[in-house]
């Protein structure tokens, strides 16, 4: 048997071989493209980290029957957890964040758990959420804690953190604190919080404010009522002295081991250096009754 191709035929071949080419070159395109966002993909999870809260199970106490109880206390990790390894910092989970591998992870958030042992309640300061933070200059940034959580006395309250670099040999610490007062099941509770933070060595000095009542500029005469009498409110930065003193334990060895004379077994030991004030400022006061007062204001710390 004949076949003929006729002239129709022909166009039809030619046409379907068209759209077999074109539908290959669809696809090489979009297999490129697709490396493409691959690649890129690939390239942003490089230039990112994560900064996520990450289990740590800490011993509190003992329990009535004696178990161990133990509790997620948590610290901060610059590591994706396993559900966001493919995509670290997605936006439907908060607890991640997505930084820069020069940036900093940090706590950002915490909670004093109070925990009931045989040994009475402890206190545990238990990390809530972190979050990436810039290298800068030494500074306070915001660090909450909630207290008394679940309870009708629950509060929060941001206490601050000292976070940033310093030049060589100093650290980034508080330089003035302040103290704030939460009602609690026994009372009010006061609690430390950070109001400044500055580059200072290792022993180092801290504002603390003392306020008097000055009455030298006032002049009592005879039969002058003196509830009457208003004094001048000083405030005086009279400062304290914080820290530790590199080396400040001396070792006089009692018993020393026959084999290495160099290893000591038993010895004493001792506190040689304190961080102590150095330098003053006096400054005078008289009280209501006219006598004269002086305090002394520290200037400079040092270790001696």
């Amino acid at each position: 048997m004949r076949i003929q191709i006729t002239r129709p035929s022909r166009w039809a071949v030619f046409g379907g071989f068209t759209l077999v080419c074109l539908a290959n070159l669809r696809l090489a395109i979009g297999d490129e493209n697709e490396g493409n966002e691959s690649r890129t993909h690939r390239e942003e999870v490089r230039q990112h980290v994560c900064c996520a809260r990450h289990e740590r199970m800490i011993d509190v106490g003992y329990g009535i029957s004696g178990e161990i109880i133990q509790i997620d206390a948590g610290h901060c990790r610059k590591l994706c957890p396993r559900h966001v390894l493919d995509d670290p910092g997605d936006a439907s989970r908060p607890t991640v964040q997505r930084c820069f591998p020069e940036s900093h992870c940090r706590p950002k958030a915490s909670k004093l758990e109070r925990v009931s042992t045989i040994q009475g309640v402890r206190v545990i300061e238990v990390t809530e959420a972190c979050e990436c933070t810039s290298d800068s200059s030494c500074r306070r940034e915001s660090f909450t804690h909630l207290v008394h959580s679940g309870t009708p006395h629950q509060a929060v309250m941001d206490v601050g953190v000292c976070m940033g670099h310093c030049a060589k040999d100093l650290g980034c610490k508080p330089v003035r604190n302040s103290t704030v007062s939460i009602k609690g099941p026994n009372g009010d509770e006061v609690y430390q919080v950070i109001e400044k933070c500055g580059c200072a060595g290792t022993c180092h000095k801290m504002d603390h404010m003392e306020t008097v009542l000055d009455f030298s500029e006032v002049e009592i005469k005879d039969g002058t009522n003196t509830t009457d009498v208003r004094p001048v409110v000083r405030q005086i930065n009279v400062g304290q002295c914080v820290g530790t003193c590199p080396g400040n334990e001396t070792e006089m060895c009692l018993l020393r081991d026959k084999r290495e004379p160099s290893r000591c077994l038993a010895g004493l030991y001792s506190k040689q250096h304190t961080c102590t004030p150095a330098r003053f400022k006096v400054h005078e006061y008289r009280t209501r009754r006219g006598s004269k007062r002086e305090i002394i204001q520290i200037t400079q710390c040092a270790c001696v």
